[in-house]
């Protein structure tokens, strides 16, 4: 019975089938039209005052549609034209601090063309003198396989040199506190040839005019009551000097960064530049930098550095190795507080435990284990959050020396501190946070560890992390 019925299926369907086809349904397709049918081949009819529907058939045909003439095109050369990309909000005040008053202020353009291959950046800051005002000018030009760029800047580094106590022409007390200020004002010519999205070749020069004055702010008080009679200020010129620099670099980036620094990827450069002229000295570079990632949202940083001039004039422009980008716990208040309370004479600084970290020669070695503290925190009660923020535990250990200096692991008491240099090593913990993606704000609790008179403290700073 079921074998019957499905024969009796199937011949039905082969007869509705043929039917069909009888009819020519089987090449025919309908669209609903209102209460009627009409074949999808064909066009809708329509009134006069209404436009005719576009179809796949008159898009064909050009002719039907009236396109234009290509004989009508015009041909420009692409003129390029620069319009600001951001501006920075400009300020203006005025303030007072420990070595005088002075107006402060600055701001910055940047401008491109439409394509981003021409490039142009305006800035300028004043800190109380113009003299000592930082300004930068740079043009770049990226429309080639080789990106170049020019420009010219002046920047203004001061170095604390010395201080004294004791009275003045008068009788009075008086205090005088000495900077070494440099002045650098310097032409550059940069060019950037690309390999691949990772590595490149970095060629430039540098034509520098070094102004080196002597700042002493003299501060006369009463010192029962400690009030502050008067401040002056003089400059002494000690000469400039002129010299030129090439450079050649090779540089390796393929590090992935988040909101306060790398957590995974590559870094390094190496790179060399001779000077020539008033300053004549060959200049090296090596840093080198991983960031691992470990397990789940933990980061091993770690970096090598090396620094250093070798030459007649390596030792004319000195490097300090306890800033917080380096070797954190030995910054430069916390040694003058603690650790110089008396005079060294003959050291550079005047003080020997500071003289440890000056020289014409570093090597740094860090390393730190990074994790997400918050990623994106809202506060209920105000439409605000708090940025991200990142924590660390870190290890930094260092060393800096000159061309006299001897090299040893550990140092005795008889050993000359200015002349035997050791390494310096600390430990601690680290939070930075990215504020509003303007700046990375830091915050470092260190121990050093070798230095018996200092505790653990914080230090504040800016900047990303290595």
């Amino acid at each position: 019975y079921r074998a019957e019925a499905r024969r009796s299926d199937t011949t039905l369907t082969r007869s509705a089938g043929l039917a069909r086809e009888a009819m020519g349904w089987a090449s025919r397709s309908f669209y609903r039209d209102g209460s009627t049918l009409r074949e999808s081949a064909s066009i809708p009819t329509q009134p006069d005052s209404v436009a005719a529907t576009v179809s796949v058939r008159t898009l064909r045909d050009s002719a039907e549609m009236a396109l234009p003439s290509p004989d009508d095109f015009t041909f420009r050369d692409y003129s390029m034209k620069l319009s600001p990309d951001y501006v920075v909000q400009p300020t203006v005040g005025y303030v007072r601090d420990n070595f005088g008053g002075g107006v402060y202020g600055g701001t910055a353009i940047s401008l491109s063309d439409v394509l981003g291959n021409h490039r142009l950046l305006v800035a300028g800051q004043v800190n109380g003198r113009l003299d000592e005002a930082q300004l930068l000018g740079v043009y770049a030009n990226l429309s080639r396989r080789v990106n170049w760029a020019v420009g010219a800047s002046q920047t203004p580094l001061f170095f604390y040199a010395a201080a004294g106590l004791g009275p003045d022409s008068t009788g009075q007390l008086e205090r005088v506190t000495t900077l070494d200020r440099y002045v650098f004002r310097e032409a550059f010519i940069e060019a950037f040839r690309p390999f691949n999205r990772f590595r490149r070749l970095e060629l430039s020069l540098r034509v520098a005019n070094v102004q080196r004055d002597a700042v002493d702010i003299a501060e006369t008080f009463d010192p029962t009551t400690g009030t502050l009679y008067d401040r002056t200020r003089d400059v002494r010129g000690l000469g400039s000097v002129n010299y030129v620099q090439p450079s050649i670099a090779l540089v390796f980036d393929n590090s992935v960064s988040l909101w306060v620094g790398p957590w995974m990827g590559r870094r390094s450069r190496l790179e060399y530049a001779p000077a020539i002229g008033g300053w004549t000295y060959h200049q090296f570079l090596a840093d080198i930098r991983r960031y691992d990632n470990i397990a789940g949202p933990f980061t091993l940083a770690t970096r090598f550095l090396f620094f250093g001039r070798f030459g007649r004039g390596d030792d004319a422009f000195p490097i300090f190795l306890g800033r917080p980008e380096l070797v954190r716990g030995y910054t430069s208040g916390s040694l003058r507080d603690n650790e110089c309370l008396s005079d060294a004479a003959g050291s550079y600084s005047g003080c020997a435990a500071l003289d440890q970290l000056i020289g014409s020669r570093i090597a740094v070695v860090n390393a730190e284990l990074r994790f997400p503290l918050t990623r994106t925190l809202l506060l209920g009660f105000a439409p605000i959050g708090l940025p991200p923020i990142e924590g660390a535990i870190f290890f930094d250990a260092g060393i800096a020396w000159d061309n006299r200096s001897q090299l040893q692991l550990s140092r005795t008491e008889s050993d000359n501190q200015d002349l035997v240099r050791v390494p310096v090593t600390s430990l601690g913990v680290s939070l930075r946070a990215n504020m509003l993606g303007l700046m990375i704000l830091r915050f470092d609790y260190a121990k050093p560890l070798t230095r018996d008179a200092q505790g653990s403290y914080w230090t504040v700073s800016l900047g990303p992390t290595f």
